[in-house]
């Protein structure tokens, strides 16, 4: 069984200019308002706030600039590399990760004018707390950009794939009477590793006693959501496909038989098509990405819309769940 491949997709220049945009207007706006407040501000800059938010950290203002300047620029072009990678393949979760770069980029910049307007005409800097509400605005800020980023892209970036056959013509020559499953688990090193790392973490308020508890339950429960959707079961017989995760009982996700139009296997990429890993939905698939590679791609009856799960040996999945189908009146 071969898969069908078209030709190679060439990234839009407009679509790394977007990308970039936002984190070379963020580091002008930055320079910006520093320089029109550099009357204003005071030898030292309050530049990071501890968990109660006072100041315990400071720059001088010419050190403030140029490290926001390399956060912003070094980190912006890393992110447009990532970006430009990810659209090779057409894929439209390109924009998700356009739209993340946009988000963090307002979110910075806006931290960086907060933190400014903070320090300006105060005689010293070391009695100023960060209210509590300006992360809140930062948060607003950065939601807007990113909003803005994907509603830019989206436009720029073509549906995946941009020219592959959707049509199946996998199948298993099995008996008309017989009946025949596959179950294969799939999982993910990188969930399971980082979930380990989270759960560990959880332990720093033992050392680190300035860290709030509430962070160590919030690293706790996370680190143990992570370990849990880390590996799941990928299920193929007469009543269609259904993926379990192995540590939770919900949710069980799942295309019934009679709602089975094709099924294939093909290579994804996470971040092209679904703009990240894990149970990603999108406008027009989603699907459990746990890796690069081969996944069983299912496209529903009716609204057209894929299902993916990344997992080996996906061919013969997809094979076996297209003969399925197609003798469904039989394995009622």
């Amino acid at each position: 069984m071969t898969a069908t491949t078209g030709p190679p997709y060439r990234v839009p220049r407009r679509l790394v200019a977007l990308v970039a945009l936002p984190f070379v207007v963020t580091t002008a706006v930055v320079a910006a308002v520093q320089a029109g407040m550099r009357d204003r501000l005071p030898a030292e800059l309050a530049v990071h706030f501890g968990p109660g938010g006072a100041a315990d950290r400071f720059e001088t203002p010419g050190r403030f600039l140029l490290a926001m300047a390399a956060m912003l620029l070094l980190g912006g072009a890393a992110w447009t590399a990532m970006a430009a990678r990810s659209g090779r393949g057409g894929g439209s979760g390109t924009g998700v990760v356009a739209a993340v770069g946009w988000g963090l980029a307002a979110f910075l910049g806006a931290i960086a004018v907060l933190v400014l307007h903070l320090n300006a005409g105060a005689a010293r800097a070391d009695g100023l707390s960060l209210p509590l509400w300006h992360l809140g605005v930062a948060f607003a800020v950065g939601l807007a950009g990113g909003l803005l980023g994907y509603a830019l892209v989206r436009k720029t970036v073509p549906d995946w794939p941009p020219s592959q056959d959707v049509t199946a013509t996998e199948r298993l020559d099995l008996p008309r009477q017989g009946r025949a499953g596959w179950v294969r688990r799939t999982q993910s090193v990188p969930m399971l590793l980082g979930g380990v790392v989270m759960m560990s973490g959880a332990l720093a308020p033992l050392a680190v006693s300035t860290m709030p508890w509430w962070a160590a339950i919030v690293l706790l429960a996370g680190g143990l959501l992570l370990v849990l959707m880390a590996q799941a079961d990928v299920v193929v017989d007469r009543r269609g496909l259904t993926v379990r995760l192995c540590g939770l009982p919900w949710p069980r996700l799942s295309v019934p038989l009679d709602r089975v139009a094709a099924a294939r296997a093909r290579p994804v990429d996470p971040l092209g098509e679904f703009g990240g890993w894990g149970y990603r939905v999108m406008p027009k698939r989603s699907g459990l990405i746990y890796r690069s590679g081969e996944a069983l791609v299912v496209r529903r009856t009716g609204d057209g819309r894929e299902f993916a799960v990344t997992v080996d040996d996906a061919g013969t999945a997809a094979a076996l769940l297209n003969t399925l189908a197609e003798r469904r009146p039989e394995t009622r």
